[in-house]
């Protein structure tokens, strides 16, 4: 009787593993959802020398700037000598790392006092980024920060 050898199921086997295994992951990758990813990325990426100018003029003004995420609202304070500028315009970007779909913009009003409030309600619980550009007295300025919702 002759002798049977498993090599050949064994790598039968194998390789049918494999090839499993990568059909499965390419599916998965077809399928997940890039929440994380910006839609133009790239013409943000080019742009980047002009950020990396808005937060080099905004750095001496850190001191100033306060901002904190209440139960309702979003307080904000700039400093004064912006604010109180003709030319002050501006936007609040609160950024959901985990979803870009709970994202909000809010636009900024000129405030004598410098403190800018905005009602919030809905918010999730945990990690926001704060992004603020502004521009006063005929520069632009960016300012951005971690806010943490709720409790942990």
């Amino acid at each position: 009787m002759p002798k049977i050898h498993p090599w050949p199921a064994t790598i039968i086997a194998y390789f049918s593993i494999i090839l499993c295994g990568a059909v499965v992951l390419v599916v998965y990758s077809l399928k997940h959802k890039d929440h994380l990813v910006r839609t133009d990325y790239y013409e943000q990426e080019v742009k980047y020398q002009d950020q990396i100018e808005r937060i080099q003029r905004t750095h001496p003004f850190l001191a100033e700037i306060k901002a904190e995420i209440t139960q309702k609202d979003l307080v904000l304070q700039l400093p004064d000598a912006h604010t109180s500028s003709p030319d002050f315009t501006g936007s609040i970007w609160l950024y959901r790392p985990s979803n870009s779909g709970l994202d909000q913009r809010f636009e900024l009003k000129p405030n004598p006092s410098g403190v800018y409030q905005q009602e919030v309600n809905g918010l999730l619980d945990g990690l926001w980024k704060l992004k603020i550009n502004w521009t006063a007295q005929g520069k632009e300025f960016y300012y951005e920060n971690s806010l943490v919702t709720g409790q942990l």
